[in-house]
């Protein structure tokens, strides 16, 4: 009776896993009582079988003591209770990733069918924005998915997720599906043709969705695979070459691109002022027209960063850091300390006066819980980063290597790490690159 509990303890987090990735197009509430099964029946797994091995792991260690780190923080934070309450249940990301890597992702067939799963997810995603971007229409942006859902923003895909995420999603994955496709056999799904359609098409949404950061490190990757990875290398640069292609035709023939003005262009929030034309409803052979705020452009942005709302919210978090350098301002007390302090507050047209977060992993950090959290993180990092390192002598290691990168590239605006969603994608990366890792795909080289 006992070892049929133990077995169904995993047999059941396993389908928790393996439904993950379609759970996460739901939005944060059922991924996050998944994640929070998955680490409760570890850890009860690990009390029964009393195996702790996996608590000999350097990165684990170090993930606890940032955890620790946290927890101590919080009483020195503005609102303690808020910031013990965000530290006390972080733990689940740690021990979730833990899970993950070393129990449920320990057999290569059972890897291989939660990355297949994952694809399959991938898949749908890429064709429900493409369904979105054949939808568009010049007054409204990109039209309603297969859903009915319609994105939040001017001129940015939704996808399935009711929210602006598909493109920071689908660049937070891809290059575990194409690990998928150098580990699996040739069949009619998996062979050369779909893996080039697949970057091709995957880049292409990418782009589409209007998420910049997501195509910068999802180029970054890429750069990284050019760089590593000698298998398959030509088939990423010809996917690649036919992405550019698909962005370069779209913008010179797409109605998208030629059916507006631009009135005038600023690199604040929402900063770019359009005027859109388009056939008037229930008014034929009329052209009516309409003022659209947007998101800046990229270059933009760029040129003139100080300007930018990514500047002011730097800003702020650095003036509040300034005035609690050791142990920050307390987890999840940024939006509150910006609205409870004047002096924490920029002026951000069109925005508000504060934010929820600071847009940053590293300055979210440094800002909520000071130098010593900062730097428990960084050692947490270190030490994930180390264990990497030591195991990149073949090809197929050198994909955690590129996950790594992708998802901790420091100069990048990011969701916020105690936020459900987010979180538990960063964490369930985290423990694809450290299964990769475990299962010993090093035996031979690609």
């Amino acid at each position: 009776m006992l070892e049929y509990f133990k077995f169904d303890l995993k047999r059941i987090s396993l389908i928790l896993l393996c439904l993950l990735p379609v759970s996460l197009i739901t939005g944060p509430a059922i991924p996050d009582i998944s994640i929070i099964l998955i680490s409760i029946f570890f850890l009860l797994n690990s009390l029964l079988y009393k195996d702790f091995k996996w608590l000999k792991e350097k990165w684990i260690i170090s993930g606890f003591a940032f955890w620790v780190c946290l927890m101590f923080i919080s009483l020195f934070a503005l609102d303690v209770y808020k910031s013990l309450e965000n530290a006390f249940i972080f733990i689940r990301y740690i021990i979730f990733a833990i899970a993950v890597s070393y129990w449920l992702l320990t057999d290569k067939k059972i890897f291989e069918i939660f990355l297949k799963i994952l694809t399959i997810t991938i898949v749908f995603i890429l064709a429900d924005c493409l369904f979105q971007f054949l939808n568009y229409d010049s007054f409204e942006g990109y039209g309603k998915d297969i859903f009915g859902f319609n994105p939040t923003h001017y001129g940015r895909l939704s996808g399935p997720f009711n929210d602006d995420v598909p493109g920071s999603h689908i660049s937070r994955f891809v290059f575990f599906v194409i690990f998928l496709f150098l580990i699996t056999k040739k069949t009619i799904f998996y062979n050369n043709f779909t893996l080039v359609i697949f970057i091709s098409f995957s880049l292409f949404t990418i782009w589409l969705s209007g998420e910049a950061m997501a195509l910068a490190t999802t180029l970054l990757g890429i750069l990284i695979y050019f760089f590593f990875i000698k298998e398959k290398k030509l088939l990423v640069l010809i996917g690649s070459i036919i992405a550019l292609c698909m962005i370069l035709l779209t913008n010179k023939f797409h109605i998208m691109n030629h059916d507006y003005t631009i009135i005038s262009s600023t690199p604040y929030h929402h900063g770019l002022l359009i005027n859109k034309f388009g056939n008037c409803k229930n008014m034929n052979n009329k052209t009516c027209s309409k003022l659209i705020k947007t998101n800046p452009e990229f270059t933009k942005v760029i040129k003139n960063f100080n300007q930018s709302i990514y500047y002011q919210i730097y800003k702020d978090a650095y003036k509040m850091w300034l005035d609690n350098k050791f142990t920050g301002v307390g987890l999840n007390n940024y939006e509150s300390a910006c609205k409870n302090n004047i002096k924490y507050r920029s002026n951000k047209l069109n925005y508000g006066i504060c934010s929820a977060h600071p847009h940053n992993n590293y300055i979210q950090l440094l800002t909520e819980t000071g130098l010593i959290g900062f730097l428990f993180f960084i050692f947490f990092l270190s030490m994930i980063f180390l264990k990497i390192i030591k195991n990149i002598t073949f090809d197929l290691n050198k994909f955690s290597f590129i996950n790594f990168c992708v998802l901790f590239w420091p100069i990048m605006s990011t969701g916020s790490l105690l936020k459900n969603w987010y979180g538990i994608e960063v964490f369930l990366v985290l423990g694809l690159l450290i299964s990769i890792i475990n299962l010993n795909y090093t035996k031979s080289k690609l």
